[in-house]
């Protein structure tokens, strides 16, 4: 067993994790979150970039239909005159060039100042977007309007006219915003006043948006740690409130760990001090009355006189460990309790409880050995009652303590049968001797009840299995009496004594064994193992 303190620093530890996981996982989901709330605004300015860039096409298309209709084809004074109107008028526009279909300009030397990027710009599309870059190095779009086969008037837009100052201000720095247009070409745009305040890298927050009615996809790249910089203060926030959580968590544990830690310890000290007391629970033959034995119950008398039950401090035995020593306790207690008159009477039984700890390894068999051996209560007299509460962890080893207690002549039992983990059936595979039926399924049995399923199943399993039958918490004499119609063998609870402290126990025994003497049984020669009479 581990010593009690490592089990509560180590509790302790295991409330810290649970009160700091809650932060750190709130944390990684804010940081999602913002993520994903930041790529969904980038992806509303790319939105932004790509809608102003919308607004410039259907203004650069609808100046060149109105050239068109003023039939610009030609480089006369008329036709220069008319886009030079139209160049200035427009805010985006720098340039207007009447392109043959040789691409060489017809009309205008504008064309010679750019060269066109796009790897192809379609000859037979109406409308098509391409990158250019003029004499000086700049990008720019340019948008080509071919209302005929020998008509194809193009327009040349200012760089500067899109890019990041659809950003906030404090992201355009750490941000680069790229058109592409239709065959894959990328145009990089951004104001000519701004510069990256370092390359982008792989740490980039991206958002896209393309056009419904043009060839061109606008994309922003965005830093992620200037993203998240510009949501520091939620996180902030967010951490803080999450860390006062932890920390009340913590507190809370700390609390419980220091109250568990006196409880521990006051029990410790109830046990040097030899508080902790057996009561003995009668058991009774349902079909003769006779006394077959008792369970032995655990109670603390302190030195006040107070009495406690088990609610107080079983629990927390069994966390620490405590349970085993209160066990070797328990049965020296018995045997000064016990010894002389179970010597007298040797078929009268004594039942003690155990735990899934007892399970763990043959340390129960040692003590039993020790303390049995050479004492006035023999082997065969002794059941030790597993509950079915909780489960036995390792039941290969389970089985394996079973047999050897079986080995020194004791029995088995199956406690608070129907309320656990295992079957029947599986329990049964560990080689146990009794079934004891828990008292909430005896509960509801009155004068009424012709069928009780729960009941009725274990006590047709437990005898197709040979094993006997004890009822716990029987109350009342109808459920007595629909307990032996069943078939059950043995029945115990208030109907015919609560747990009594060993001098009221033994009054009873001696009391019964005279009425014994003096009344024949008429009991019919079962076989079970807990109802032998005295």
């Amino acid at each position: 067993m581990f010593p009690r303190r490592f089990k509560r620093w180590a509790m302790i530890g295991a409330c810290v994790v649970v009160a700091a996981a809650p932060p750190l996982g709130f944390s990684l989901f804010i940081d999602a979150h913002v993520q994903a709330s930041a790529q969904q605004t980038l992806a509303d300015y790319a939105g932004r970039m790509t809608g102003r860039v919308e607004t410039m096409m259907r203004g650069g298309i609808a100046v060149l239909a109105e050239l068109h209709d003023t039939d610009v084809s030609a480089c006369d004074l008329r036709g220069r005159e008319a886009m030079r109107r139209a160049v200035a008028a427009s805010r985006v526009i720098r340039e207007i060039a009447v392109v043959g279909p040789d691409g060489q300009c017809a009309s205008s030397p504008v064309a010679s100042r750019y060269a066109i990027l796009s790897e192809h710009v379609p000859v037979n599309a109406t409308i098509s977007v391409f990158v250019t870059r003029d004499e000086q190095g700049r990008r720019a779009l340019a948008m080509r309007f071919q209302p005929t086969p020998r008509h194809r008037l193009t327009t040349y837009f200012l760089p500067e006219s899109i890019g990041l100052d659809v950003l906030p201000a404090g992201w355009r720095q750490h941000g680069l915003a790229t058109l592409a247009v239709d065959d894959g070409t990328v145009f990089e745009a951004a104001p000519e006043e701004t510069e990256l305040a370092e390359p982008l890298g792989e740490g980039v927050i991206i958002g896209k948006r393309a056009s419904e009615r043009f060839p061109v996809t606008g994309t922003i790249s965005v830093a992620k740690a200037a993203v998240m910089d510009d949501y520091a203060g939620l996180r902030a926030y967010t951490f803080a409130v999450m860390a006062l959580f932890a920390g009340l968590v913590t507190a809370i544990a700390a609390t419980f760990a220091r109250r568990h830690s006196r409880l521990s310890d006051d029990i410790a000290a109830g046990l040097s001090r030899g508080e902790f007391v057996p009561y003995y629970q009668p058991v009774l033959d349902v079909a003769s009355g006779r006394l077959i034995g008792c369970e032995v119950l655990v109670r603390r008398r302190r030195r006040d006189g107070t009495i406690e039950s088990p609610a107080h401090f079983i629990a927390q035995a069994e966390l620490d460990g405590q349970i085993v020593d209160m066990t070797v306790r328990l049965m020296h207690g018995v045997i000064a309790d016990l010894g002389e008159h179970y010597a007298r009477h040797g078929k009268l039984k004594v039942g003690f409880n155990l735990c899934a700890q007892h399970f763990q390894d043959d340390t129960i068999i040692r003590d039993v050995k020790r303390i049995f051996a050479n004492s006035p209560i023999a082997m065969h007299q002794l059941i030790f009652e597993v509950t079915e509460r909780f489960p036995l962890v390792d039941m290969a080893r389970a089985k394996t303590v079973i047999a050897k207690l079986q080995a020194l002549g004791a029995k088995v039992a199956l406690d608070d049968a129907g309320t656990g983990h295992s079957g029947l059936a599986a329990l049964h595979r560990l080689g146990m001797d009794i079934v004891k039926i828990d008292k909430v399924f005896i509960d509801p049995i009155t004068a009424e009840t012709t069928e009780a399923p729960i009941v009725d199943s274990l006590v047709e399993l437990a005898k197709s299995y040979e094993m006997s039958v004890v009822a716990e918490g029987v109350e009342t004499l109808d459920q007595l009496r629909y307990l032996r119609g069943k078939g059950v063998d043995a029945a115990q609870g208030y109907l015919f004594a609560p747990p009594l402290p060993a001098s009221s126990y033994i009054s009873l025994v001696e009391a019964l064994q005279k009425r014994s003497a003096r009344r024949p049984t008429n009991r019919t020669g079962s076989t079970a193992p807990t109802i032998d009479a005295a």
